[in-house]
């Protein structure tokens, strides 16, 4: 199955550091546990025993790097000057056409009183005009304005529709047309996409806004302006070990098996297929955050765990995980902050 660079990123990145998340989904396991005074954590989902959290930590250091390995032998850093960080500008003078990102904020009524679920709330929504689905012409009426205008259209919902009280209805939505994002096929394509038309899609079929894809955009660039060859068999292994371990842990959590999970909530075929796709990606991704804290001489230290009170986890997934995922963050934050020039 074919997966987008910054897909596999971002999947990558949602496994490395969702600790928190899963800290939060352990915490509440444990204390149900505590509670029954049974202060078993491994839990029990749909009759299947949740693996050991534990093993995330596996081929850690103390430190939350990976055992025996100095990653500056195996990656070559690009200086961060040296990277150059695609523009996603805004334009506000020129009328909605087919293909653009359009950002507008709406409020939808029916025969003058506002339903619910009808309004963006002024937080302002990304559709892309001809690939976003939306009721009716919604999106077509669009077309020839500009932002800053604001007007209304007509559209009639379905019947049946999901809402039952407004399947069938005529309604009107008060639009405003805040600006159209200028995304140019380049910049589409430096943070991961095979092309434009492939972020419109991501964009319109999966309901997220320009800004959450494009939020890691400096981080995205930076990986793929890094070079990292002859990773040690030993690292391979241990990543490959922590995501299916992580997976499983979903999966039991909400009480499938590991397939089940990724053809479902991913879309790989199979866990073996998933982790044959993204571990490579994620080797490549720990071991240049590694490479960075090397060379900038970040550490994880138990300060930080208390900082951001996660010392009740380090028992559940092991230190040397809750080392690794703060300085994860660490790396994320300074490759940020250097690129940005904050």
């Amino acid at each position: 199955m074919k997966k987008s660079k910054l897909l596999c990123l971002l999947l990558a990145l949602a496994l490395t550091l969702a600790l928190a998340s899963c800290q939060r989904g352990a915490s509440d396991d444990t204390s149900g546990d505590t509670a029954n005074g049974t202060g078993d954590t491994s839990g029990d989902t749909g009759g299947s025993s949740l693996p050991d959290y534990t093993v995330l930590s596996e081929g850690l250091d103390e430190n939350g790097f990976y055992q025996g390995i100095r990653a500056l032998d195996f990656v070559t850093l690009p200086a961060f000057e040296d990277v150059v960080l695609p523009e996603f500008p805004q334009v506000y003078d020129r009328a909605i056409a087919d293909g653009d990102f359009v950002n507008i904020d709406y409020v939808g009524s029916v025969d003058g009183v506002e339903f619910e679920g009808g309004s963006t709330g002024g937080a302002g929504y990304d559709i892309v005009v001809g690939y976003t689905s939306f009721i009716d012409d919604f999106i077509e009426q669009l077309k020839g304005h500009k932002p800053g205008e604001n007007f209304d259209i007509e559209v009639t919902f379905p019947d049946p529709y999901q809402s039952e009280d407004l399947a069938g209805k005529d309604a009107v939505f008060n639009i405003t047309v805040n600006y159209i994002w200028d995304i140019a096929e380049d910049a589409a394509r430096a943070i991961g996409f095979e092309s434009l038309d492939h972020m419109a899609r991501y964009v319109a079929y999966n309901g997220v806004g320009v800004e959450q894809v494009t939020s890691n955009s400096e981080v995205t660039v930076f990986l793929s302006s890094s070079q990292c060859s002859d990773v040690p068999q030993a690292v391979t292994d241990a990543v490959r070990a922590s995501m299916k371990a992580q997976i499983e842990l979903d999966a039991a959590r909400y009480g499938v098996d590991a397939d089940t999970y990724v053809q479902y909530m991913i879309g790989a075929s199979s866990l073996d297929e998933y982790l044959e796709v993204q571990t490579p990606f994620r080797v490549q991704q720990d071991m240049i955050f590694q490479a960075v804290a090397e060379q900038e001489g970040l550490t994880a230290t138990d300060e930080d765990i208390t900082a951001n009170e996660y010392e009740s986890y380090v028992d559940v997934y092991g230190k040397p995980f809750v080392l690794y995922s703060l300085l994860q963050n660490k790396v994320m934050d300074l490759i940020s902050q250097r690129l940005l020039g904050e």
